[in-house]
């Protein structure tokens, strides 16, 4: 990918990962854009990533694009379909959850520069029953 204001993401950008497909739309190492990086992720029918996580330079706003799920946000869980919008404060433990039949996109953006969208695991962390 060539860096520059506008870019433009090939399939062979994908990271695969457990249980879902993340694509890097936006990063400062491509646009040279210094306090936002910008992904869509895949998750496949069912899954719950794990562990949690939290981002301790930034925060994480997350945009619903198709199929419905869940997020973990600190001790709330709150029902996500198309059109939801949410945010994962900084320093606070999230999740998602594909509890759908269907593939669910999410976009995200990370902001307050290029360390935002770092992660700290939380094993402990979890839905809850």
């Amino acid at each position: 990918m060539e860096k520059g204001l506008c870019t433009h993401v090939s399939k062979g950008d994908v990271k695969n990962l457990p249980g879902r497909d993340a694509i890097w739309l936006q990063t400062p190492e491509t646009t040279g854009g210094k306090y936002t990086t910008v992904s869509t992720t895949f998750y496949q029918p069912g899954v719950k990533v794990a562990p949690a996580h939290s981002h301790p330079y930034g925060e994480e706003t997350g945009y619903v694009v198709s199929g419905h799920g869940k997020v973990l946000i600190g001790d709330q869980v709150f029902e996500v379909e198309p059109g939801s919008v949410f945010l994962f404060p900084q320093g606070v433990p999230h999740m998602v959850w594909n509890s759908g039949d269907e593939v669910m996109q999410l976009l995200f953006v990370y902001a307050n520069g290029p360390k935002a969208s770092e992660s700290i695991p939380h094993e402990d962390v979890d839905f809850p029953e």
